[in-house]
């Protein structure tokens, strides 16, 4: 069950940042190596920035400049830690920092361990999810970004592992995904794609069926995004377990949804609920005898309302003409 922070989280989108904003950039060359920072002027120097409000009144807001650059580094591109044992001790303070600077190269020393030291910092998550949750509320961009990286380094190695540790990054990673800042919101919806790759669909669809009728369209949008691409990882007899009838009232309920992206996805999801489900009734030899019992129609009209039941059959009749395949 989603907790009230989770759910309040969804209430309101985060005000995205305004173009005019100079993030402060940074370049981390060597981690944990006995410095905190390296290529940062006198580690950072504080002034006040100037920001207009409405084109009038204009207020003065203390931030951390540095005059060095923000590396965002592929995971692929990662290398290993030189200090293991003091990038350990010092991550969760790092992590809680005040000092932004601090945070990113914890979050990228997380990255790190979570692809080379996975075993090792495991017994950690309990502490460690929370503080990379907070780093993805973070209004600024550098560490929002490197925390979202660090969640698809996270997935990527703990899979199932952080079911239980699940809603609070999936809240954050579905606000991220839907904001306007697009470099961040690019960043969010490959940290999804990798959570429905890397999270058993069995463990994940009932984490994401809540959010399908949130009161956010671009919530709703995401997650349905995300629930269609976990369902055909479930296989056939998966998904003939999890039950295609209630798959299917999910999909029906998404194919009227306000934003293209929930029918799109709600559209693929049925043409590969309507494979399985004819593929099923090929093995059954009662069908085979009363084939018009076994139908796909007669099955959403038996499961459906009337009128949902016509809007899934013209989807699906209209999609399997056109020779579409789910995940296509």
């Amino acid at each position: 069950m989603m907790s009230g922070n989770a759910l309040r989280d969804l209430n309101t989108l985060p005000t995205p940042e305004r173009k005019n904003d100079r993030s402060s950039k940074v370049n981390f060359t060597k981690p944990c190596n006995g410095n905190t920072i390296e290529n940062v002027e006198e580690h950072q120097s504080k002034s006040l920035a100037s920001f207009q409000i409405n084109g009038g009144e204009t207020i003065n807001v203390g931030v951390e400049v540095a005059n060095s650059e923000v590396e965002y580094i592929e995971s692929e591109n990662l290398s290993d830690l030189e200090d293991f044992d003091t990038c350990l001790e010092n991550l969760l303070p790092g992590l809680d920092s005040k000092d932004w600077i601090l945070v990113v190269e914890a979050l990228n020393n997380v990255r790190r361990l979570s692809i080379f030291h996975k075993e090792r910092m495991h017994s950690m998550l309990s502490d460690l999810i929370p503080l990379v949750v907070k780093s993805l509320k973070n209004p600024r961009s550098a560490v929002c970004k490197t925390a979202i990286m660090a969640s698809t380094d996270i997935f990527n190695a703990y899979n199932d592992d952080l079911i239980d540790s699940l809603d609070p990054l999936l809240v954050q990673l579905l606000l991220k995904s839907s904001q306007d800042k697009r470099f961040v919101c690019e960043a969010a919806v490959r940290t999804l794609e990798a959570m429905t790759t890397s999270v058993s669909p069995i463990l994940l669809l009932p984490k994401l069926q809540p959010y399908l009728k949130n009161r956010n369209p671009r919530i709703r949008a995401k997650a349905s995004m995300c629930f269609s691409r976990s369902v055909p990882r479930l296989g056939i007899e998966g998904i003939k377990e999890y039950g295609i009838d209630k798959l299917i009232q999910v999909a029906a309920s998404q194919l009227s949804d306000q934003l293209p992206e929930s029918r799109e996805a709600a559209r693929s999801l049925l043409l590969g609920l309507q494979n399985v489900y004819e593929k099923s009734q090929d093995l059954s030899t009662t069908v085979s005898e009363h084939p018009e019992m076994g139908s796909w129609e007669n099955f959403c009209l038996s499961k459906l309302s009337p009128l949902s039941a016509q809007a899934v059959l013209r989807v699906t009749s209209n999609l399997a003409r056109e020779g579409l395949v789910i995940g296509s």
